[in-house]
């Protein structure tokens, strides 16, 4: 008796390191290379109650207090940032130049598409999640219709913060202008169906393309200029962010393209309930 206790208790030793072994090999999944990664804080991972949030950039230079009211809703958490060009520019901006204590922060840059795990695990364990500018088709062609769309809704639906300036705002929207076609099927974020979003509005001229893009899918708009930010609470309640010493103003427009035009502040105009409007 003595003998088969003994050899049960090494058999079960046995599973108990054959299992650490296999999830340590699980955590350790290798960056391949049609990705790269930049990274700054703390590697093991840290769980937070995200407090969500949309924050919506029409591109150019990211504004402050809407990035720092980002950072706030992750309450300390992992920060991710979704680029398909680029480097590591939101590393140092914003682990370290806004003044708020964050877990970690991590760029993820795509070069194509990808089956890599690595990218999947990243999003499970985010509380917030940024997608930089550059060209939105590119992230619709990586990421629509596979696992990483999925993980994308999966932390959507967990009520992690997201956010995106220029083609990262254009993907926000249920229809998205992909600079060829109008795509939908993306992501479905709360107050964001039926919608179609567009940025750069002033500098580039986009007013008109927006307002037919609107008439086609018979929905609504929301745009932004540029430096101009929308920040959107779960309950909602919606803030314009800009500098006070410009006009820097976003755009609110129904399906008979009447429209609210709110003036950015450095303190965030409210703009609209969004389930009033």
């Amino acid at each position: 008796m003595k003998k088969k206790f003994r050899f049960i208790n090494i058999f079960l030793c046995f599973l108990t390191i054959a299992s650490c072994e296999t999830n340590e090999l699980e955590d350790e999944v290798t960056i391949p290379d049609t990705l790269t990664s930049y990274f700054l804080g703390n590697e093991e991972d840290k769980v937070t109650n995200s407090r969500g949030g949309i924050v919506m950039m029409g591109g150019n230079r990211e504004n402050d207090e809407a990035m720092k009211w980002f950072l706030d809703r992750s309450n300390g958490g992992d920060i991710l940032i979704l680029r398909a060009s680029g480097s590591d520019g939101y590393q140092t901006y914003l682990f370290e130049e806004l003044g708020f204590v964050v877990n970690s922060v991590e760029t993820i840059v795509f070069h194509d598409q990808t089956t890599s795990e690595y990218v999947k695990n990243k999003i499970d364990k985010a509380e917030a999640i940024w997608f930089a500018g550059g060209n939105q088709k590119k992230y619709l062609d990586y990421w629509k219709g596979n696992y990483i769309q999925e993980a994308l809704q999966r932390a959507i639906n967990r009520g992690v913060v997201i956010g995106g300036t220029s083609a990262g705002m254009a993907i926000l929207g249920e229809y998205i202008w992909d600079g060829e076609k109008i795509q939908t099927d993306f992501l479905r974020l709360s107050y964001m169906q039926n919608i179609i979003t567009d940025t750069h509005y002033d500098s580039r001229n986009r007013i008109s393309r927006h307002l037919e893009f609107i008439s086609t899918i018979e929905g609504k708009g929301i745009a932004a200029e540029d430096y101009t930010a929308i920040c959107i609470y779960p309950d909602g309640e919606t803030f314009v962010y800009g500098d006070d010493t410009e006009d820097d103003y976003a755009y609110f427009i129904q399906e008979d393209l009447s429209y609210n035009k709110i003036k950015g502040s450095s303190n965030g105009t409210f703009a609209l309930d969004l389930n009033q409007w």
